[in-house]
């Protein structure tokens, strides 16, 4: 069966909470290898269609790309032996970056997750821009301004091997309306 991508919610069901931290951890990975694209893995748990990300670690040894990234699997072998000895926390997948866009998944992108154990990867595409734009929820996925520097856009998808799709699930971030009410997303902040 040849994988395709459908836009599909389903009543709301398929949901991707990301917490404040994994939020600022996400942006911040995305952010310090820009223009290169960013990898890691998301932390949290998973309750049938929903999925709590709590944290996540970037792959700082990752050999990047303007075009892709790629991780040794001994490496990630080591960091999820590691994780099982450290924590009770769950890795429930991983995420990148595309610098500059596209706002989709590449063929190698869904190539990989059909080859990959992980049922969940996030997204995020990065522009330069000089405007300040609040974070808002939009087709399924938030978006927002970095400081009048950056734009960035969370996207989160649902592999379903069985079937060879590739569900793109909503992505909610309470956060965001703290970042909105402080006007973070245009303001420095003071120290």
């Amino acid at each position: 069966m040849k994988p395709m991508i459908i836009r599909e919610v389903e009543g709301g069901k398929r949901i991707a909470f990301v917490s404040r931290q994994a939020f600022i951890d996400l942006v911040i990975s995305a952010l310090e290898v820009y223009k290169k694209e960013a990898f890691g893995l998301l932390i949290g748990r998973t309750e049938g269609s929903q999925y709590f990300i709590s944290d996540i670690i970037p792959y700082q040894s990752a050999q990047r790309s303007y075009e892709w990234v790629n991780m040794s699997s001994q490496r990630i072998n080591r960091i999820n032996f590691a994780l099982g000895h450290l924590t009770n926390h769950e890795v429930i997948g991983d995420y990148h970056s595309h610098p500059q866009g596209p706002d989709k998944l590449s063929a190698t992108d869904v190539s990989d997750l059909f080859k990959g154990a992980r049922r969940l990867t996030c997204l995020l595409s990065v522009y330069k821009k000089k405007s300040c734009e609040p974070w808002r929820h939009e087709d399924y996925s938030i978006m927002g301004s970095i400081g009048g520097r950056y734009f960035v856009r969370l996207m989160a998808y649902e592999v379903d091997r069985k079937r060879g799709i590739i569900h793109r699930i909503n992505v909610v971030c309470p956060y965001m309306k703290r970042v909105n009410k402080a006007k973070l997303f245009k303001t420095r902040v003071k120290k």
